[in-house]
C-alpha cells in the first residue's frame, strides 16, 4: 500500500519538504550532503552552496553542509540533522531552483526545525530569492535579495529590501537561540484587506506581526535559499547551525492545519509546544490526539511533553523519545529496547498508536520523603511526577530510562494517582550506557495494565554525614574536579565552572596536610594569580532569602594582604579573566588572625591557623543570628540576617573576588538551604573530621551517618581526646577513608594507620583495600605527651615512649597496618628491636600483648595488627616477648590421665607413662582445631573454657569472669 505522506498530513500547496532522516544519500556522521532530496514528488531538490561571483564567492566543496548522525547530537531526539559549514562573507546552505514556483498568490507558510549556535546579528534561515518579480534575473544568489527570514540576535526578523526594510516580530525572544537546543520556527503570512501581513510563531507560540505591520504586495516565485547567509554588513557565520526539517508551502494555512504540522514536528523532535494556552498534539487524520490537553490531569502535567508513536500520513515513526528541553534531566521512553537512535530501534508500532507523557514541572531532585514497600531501600522520591497518555489499544511494552550515575539503587515508582507510597509498584532499575551516557532503566513496562499512569523515581539519597534534606551543593576535590568544571555531588547538579584558563584553579595531589586527599588551589594573594569558579544565576539555592548552612575544608597559606580573604560568596556569575564581586552573604576570613565571618555581619573571634586544613561552618536562619563553627568549636554572633543580604539564588562565586583572595587550598564545600540542627551538624562535622584528619573540639563524640553509631566516644577516657584520626567506611555519606593520620603537625604527630602496607599513596588510589563491612570504624586518639624521653618498661633493657593511644573500633576492621615514626626519639637506635605494646589499660599492665615490628628502618617502625575494641597501645624497644623458667628438679609425681591419638597402636601404658601432662596429643599428620567463635556466641561460659576468638584473632580462656587472650609471658 502506498501512503500519500505530507507533514502533519497537510499536502495542499506543499513546495519543499526536506528532512535529515531521508533524502541525504548518506547515514555517515560528518559526511557531506551535496544534494538534499525534496520529499515532495517532483519538487526542487536542495543543492549545496551557492555564491555570487565578484562579491560573495561560493566557499567551495569543502564547506558543503554535512550529515550529523543521531548518536552524535542528543538534542534532536534520536534523529539526525544537517549541519552547516560556513564562515563569514560566504554563502553556505542549499538553493532550491524554482523551489517556489507558484506565482498565483503572494502567500507562504514555512516551518523549520533547527538549532542556532549563536545569537548574532543577521542570521538568515531562508531567502525568497525570486527571479520574476525581484530585480535579480538569475539563479545566482545575490546580495540584498529578499525577503529574508531569520534572526537578529535572539529575535525573529523579517527583511524585505524591495518593499519595507528590516523589522522584528513583536517583542518576544527565542530563548533557545545560541543554546544548541532546537525549536520550530514558523514564518507565514495571512490576508488582511489587499495585503499579506507577515507573522511568526515559535514552538506554537505566536509572536505577532512585525513592529511596523509590514505587509507584502508581491510574491517571489523562483529560487529558495535555505540557511543562506546574507554575507553583508553585520552578518555572521552560520557554522554549527543544524536543521532537522524544512517545510515550505505557497499558501496561508488555517490554524487547524498549522496545529497539525506543528504537532508532527513537535512529536518527532521532542519539542514541547507552547502551553501558555493549552494545546493538543493532533495526528494527520485531524482527529486522533497524540497528546490531549483536555485529558485527565493534562493541565498539571503539560511540561516537557514527548511521545512515541506512528502516523503513516506524516511518515512519522518515532520509536524512542525524550523532551529536548535541556534545563532539566529528561525521561526517555522507548518501544521495546532503548538503543542508540530512532532508526536503530527495530520495534514495530501500529498506525495511529501513541504513548505520550508530560510532567508537573517540579524539580528532578530527590526531595520528597517516601516510604517504600518492604525489601526496597529508599528515603526520597523526585518532586517531579510524570503523567502518561496512551491511545486506545496501545499495549506496546516500553523501556523507561533516566540519565543517572546512581550511588544507590534507583526505583521506578508507578501509581494510579499522584500519591506515592509502599502500596504502589516499585521496580529497581538497572544501569546501561547509550551514546556514552549512563542511564538507569526499567524494561517491559506495560501502561495498559493496572499499575497506573503516573510515575516518578525514588532512591536512597546520600549526603555528607547522611544529611540530605536541603542539600544544594557538595563539591569534593577527590571526585569529579577539573579546572574548568567542579561537578556537584548533590542531586541538584550545581556545577561550578570557569572557562577562562588564566582563572582556573588547579588540583593539588593528595598530601598529608589533607590526610591523603586532594584539594583545589585557588591561587595566591595577587590579582594576577587569583582563581575562581562560579555557578550561574538561579542557583545554587532554589530561591533568594533562604536559610543556609555552609561547610568548607580550607587550608589557608596566609591571611591578607587585604582585610579579607574571600572563600565563597552568593551572587556574581561572570566567568572570564576579570574578577567579579559576589553579593551577600560572603564567607571569609577577617583580619590577620583569620577570624571567620559571614559578611556583612559581625565576625567571630575564633582564629584560624595558617597552613593547616580546618573545618569551618557557617549557618543562619532568616531573621536570626549567625552560628560559626571551627573544628567543632561553636560561637554565636548576635545579628539579624535579612533577606536582602541573602542572595542565595543569584549565582555564587567560589574563590577570588577583586582585592579579596583566598590564597588557599579548598578540599570540600557543602551547602544546605536551611540551618541544620545541632545533631545534623555533628554528623557532617564527623564525616569531614574523619576524612581530613581533623580533631573536633573535645569533649564531643564523632557519630556515623546513621546518627546512632558512636565512632569516637569522648567519654571513654578523656585523657585520650587529642589528635583524633582514623579510618572509616560509611556508605550513607560516601566515606571510605583507608589511610589516615592526624593533621595536627604541631603536636609532633608520629602515627599513620592504613588497611595496607603503604603510607604514601592517596586514599583514592585503586590499589588500596577497603573495609568489607559498612559502618566500620577504627579511630585513635592520644594522650598528647610529647616528652621524647624513654621510660623503663618490663625487664631491662626494655623502654617505651611516653605517648600512648586509645583505639576505638566499630565492627571488624580485620588486619591493619601502622607506621610509627620514632625518629624524633634520640634514645631509639637503628639497632634496637621495636615493639608495639597493646593492653586493656593505659598503664599497660592488663592483658598485655607485645607485637614485633614487621620492619624498622630510618626510625619508622611498621606493624601489622588486628585491633580489638577499646585497646591502649604505645611503642617501645628491646622488650622481651617471653621469658623462660629453669626446669624443676626431681621426679615428677603425676602422670597423664587422658590422651588423643590417631595411631592404631600405642606404646604400653600410654598415656599414663607420660609424666607431668594433662592431655597428650599424638598424630603424624593431623592437628587440633579449637572451636572458632566469639565470646558473644557462648551463652553460658564455664571457667576454663577455651576458644579461638575469630574477631580478636587469639586463643581466649574464660577465667570465670571474663575472656582473656592467652599471651606468652612469664608465669612467676
Amino acid at each position: 500500500m502506498l501512503w500519500a505522506q505530507s507533514p502533519g498530513g497537510v499536502s495542499a500547496n506543499l513546495q519543499i519538504w526536506v528532512k535529515a532522516d531521508a533524502g541525504t544519500a548518506t547515514t555517515t556522521d560528518n559526511a557531506q550532503v551535496p544534494v538534499w532530496t525534496n520529499q515532495k514528488t517532483g519538487g526542487a531538490n536542495g543543492i549545496a552552496n551557492q555564491g555570487m561571483p565578484g562579491y560573495y564567492a561560493d566557499p567551495g566543496a569543502g564547506a558543503r553542509p554535512v550529515y550529523r548522525a543521531a548518536t552524535a547530537i542528543p538534542s534532536f531526539n534520536f534523529n539526525p540533522a544537517i549541519e552547516i559549514i560556513s564562515t563569514n562573507v560566504y554563502r553556505s546552505g542549499y538553493k532550491f531552483p524554482s523551489g517556489f514556483p507558484d506565482n498565483a498568490t503572494n502567500a507562504l507558510t514555512s516551518y523549520i526545525h533547527l538549532s542556532r549556535t549563536a545569537s548574532a546579528s543577521y542570521r538568515s534561515v531562508f531567502v525568497m530569492n525570486g527571479t520574476l518579480v525581484n530585480s535579480n534575473p538569475t539563479e545566482i544568489a545575490g546580495s540584498w535579495q529578499s525577503p529574508f527570514f531569520g534572526t537578529q540576535n535572539n529575535r525573529p526578523e523579517f527583511y524585505n529590501e524591495k518593499e519595507s526594510g528590516d523589522v522584528l516580530f513583536g517583542t518576544k525572544v527565542i530563548n533557545t537561540v545560541g543554546t544548541g537546543v532546537p525549536s520550530i520556527q514558523s514564518y507565514y503570512n495571512s490576508a488582511s484587506g489587499g495585503n499579506m501581513n507577515y507573522l511568526f510563531g515559535n514552538n506554537g507560540l505566536e509572536f505577532g506581526q512585525p513592529s511596523n505591520n509590514v505587509s507584502s504586495t508581491s510574491n517571489y516565485p523562483g529560487m529558495v535559499l535555505l540557511m543562506d547567509n546574507d554575507g553583508g554588513n553585520g552578518s555572521n557565520s552560520l557554522t554549527g547551525d543544524r536543521i532537522g526539517e524544512f517545510i515550505l508551502y505557497s499558501g496561508t494555512q488555517t490554524p487547524a492545519e498549522r496545529q497539525k504540522v506543528n504537532s508532527y514536528l513537535g512529536y518527532k523532535y521532542g519539542i514541547t509546544l507552547d502551553q501558555s494556552t493549552p494545546q493538543s498534539y493532533i495526528a494527520s487524520d485531524g482527529t486522533t490526539m497524540m497528546w490531549d490537553h483536555t485529558g485527565t490531569g493534562a493541565s498539571a502535567y503539560n511540561n516537557n511533553i514527548a511521545g512515541i508513536g506512528r502516523d503513516n500520513g506524516s511518515a512519522l515513526n518515532q520509536k524512542q523519545s525524550n523532551s529536548v528541553n535541556e534545563e532539566v534531566t529528561q525521561v526517555v521512553i522507548a518501544a521495546n529496547t532503548f538503543v542508540s537512535s530512532n532508526a536503530a530501534n527495530t520495534s514495530s508500532m501500529e498506525n495511529m498508536q501513541f504513548l505520550s507523557w508530560g510532567d508537573n514541572g517540579l524539580r528532578r531532585s530527590y526531595s520528597v520523603p517516601v516510604s517504600p514497600p518492604a525489601g526496597n531501600t529508599a528515603n526520597y522520591r523526585m518532586a517531579a511526577i510524570w503523567k502518561v497518555q496512551r491511545s486506545s489499544g496501545f499495549t506496546q511494552p516500553v523501556t523507561i530510562a533516566l540519565p543517572a550515575v546512581p550511588v544507590n539503587t534507583v526505583y521506578l515508582v508507578r501509581s494510579t494517582d499522584a500519591l506515592f507510597n509502599g502500596a504502589d509498584t516499585w521496580l529497581p532499575l538497572s544501569v546501561t550506557t547509550v551514546n556514552g551516557v549512563s542511564y538507569v532503566q526499567a524494561p517491559n513496562i506495560d501502561f495498559s495494565d493496572s499499575a497506573g499512569e503516573y510515575f516518578t523515581f525514588a532512591t536512597f539519597v546520600i549526603g555528607p554525614g547522611g544529611v540530605d534534606n536541603g542539600l544544594r551543593m557538595w563539591l569534593r576535590a577527590d571526585k569529579s574536579f577539573s579546572p574548568d568544571r567542579w561537578e556537584d555531588q548533590s542531586v541538584e547538579g550545581n556545577d561550578f565552572t570557569q572557562t577562562n584558563p588564566s582563572r582556573q584553579p588547579v588540583l593539588v595531589p593528595a598530601d598529608v596536610k589533607h590526610n591523603f586527599n586532594p584539594s583545589a588551589d585557588f591561587g595566591d594573594a595577587t590579582a594576577s594569580g587569583a582563581k575562581f569558579m562560579v555557578v550561574p544565576s538561579g542557583k545554587p539555592y532554589s530561591a533568594n532569602g533562604m536559610d543556609s548552612s555552609v561547610f568548607t575544608m580550607i587550608n589557608p597559606r596566609d591571611f591578607g594582604p587585604s582585610t579579607y580573604n574571600e572563600y565563597f560568596g552568593f551572587g556574581g556569575t561572570t566567568t572570564g579573566s576579570a574578577l567579579t564581586e559576589a553579593n551577600w552573604p560572603v564567607y571569609t576570613s577577617s583580619g590577620t588572625d583569620g577570624n571567620m565571618q559571614v559578611g556583612p555581619y559581625t565576625a567571630s573571634t575564633m582564629a584560624r591557623v595558617k597552613g593547616k586544613t580546618q573545618l569551618t561552618d557557617y549557618s543562619y536562619t532568616m531573621g536570626g543570628s549567625i552560628n560559626y563553627g571551627l573544628d567543632g568549636q561553636n560561637q554565636n554572633v548576635n545579628a539579624t540576617v535579612t533577606a536582602t543580604n541573602s542572595r542565595t539564588a543569584s549565582g555564587a562565586i567560589l574563590g577570588s573576588q577583586p582585592s579579596y583572595f583566598p590564597n588557599a587550598d579548598i578540599g570540600e564545600v557543602i551547602g544546605f538551604e536551611r540551618e541544620l540542627s545541632p545533631v545534623e551538624k555533628q554528623r557532617v562535622r564527623s564525616y569531614l573530621a574523619i576524612k581530613y584528619g581533623v580533631t573536633l573540639q573535645q569533649p564531643q563524640n564523632y557519630i556515623a551517618a546513621n546518627e546512632t553509631t558512636i565512632t569516637w566516644n569522648s567519654a571513654l577516657d578523656t585523657n585520650f581526646n587529642n589528635n583524633i584520626f582514623g579510618m572509616a567506611k560509611d556508605v550513607a555519606t560516601i566515606l571510605d577513608q583507608v589511610v589516615s593520620s592526624s593533621i595536627n603537625a604541631e603536636n609532633n604527630i608520629i602515627l599513620t594507620v592504613s588497611t595496607s602496607n603503604n603510607f604514601v599513596l592517596p586514599n583514592i588510589d585503586p590499589t588500596r583495600v577497603t573495609f568489607l563491612q559498612n559502618n566500620t570504624f577504627l579511630l585513635m586518639g592520644d594522650n598528647n605527651n610529647q616528652d621524647l624521653t624513654l621510660v623503663n618498661y618490663g625487664i631491662a633493657p626494655g623502654k617505651i615512649i611516653q605517648r600512648s593511644w586509645l583505639a576505638q573500633r566499630t565492627n571488624n576492621t580485620a588486619v591493619t597496618w601502622l607506621q610509627a615514626d620514632l625518629s624524633a626519639y634520640s634514645g631509639i637506635l637503628p639497632t634496637d628491636k621495636a615493639f608495639m605494646v597493646v593492653a586493656d589499660d593505659s598503664g599497660f599492665s592488663q592483658n598485655v600483648q607485645l607485637i614485633s615490628a614487621a620492619t624498622f628502618s630510618d626510625g619508622k617502625a611498621v606493624f601489622r595488627y588486628s585491633f580489638p575494641a577499646n585497646k591502649y597501645f604505645t611503642f617501645g624497644i628491646n622488650l622481651q616477648t617471653y621469658c623462660t623458667q629453669n626446669p624443676q628438679i626431681g621426679t615428677p609425681d603425676g602422670y597423664t590421665k587422658m590422651g588423643i591419638t590417631r595411631h592404631t597402636d600405642t606404646q604400653s601404658g600410654w598415656p599414663g607413662n607420660i609424666p607431668n601432662g594433662f592431655i597428650a596429643l599424638e598424630s603424624k599428620d593431623k592437628g587440633l582445631v579449637v572451636t572458632r567463635t566469639t565470646p558473644e556466641n557462648i551463652a553460658l561460659p564455664v571457667e576454663g573454657m577455651l576458644i579461638y576468638d575469630t574477631t580478636d584473632k587469639c586463643f581466649k580462656l574464660y577465667n570465670g569472669t571474663t575472656w582473656k587472650c592467652i599471651t606468652r609471658t612469664c608465669n612467676e
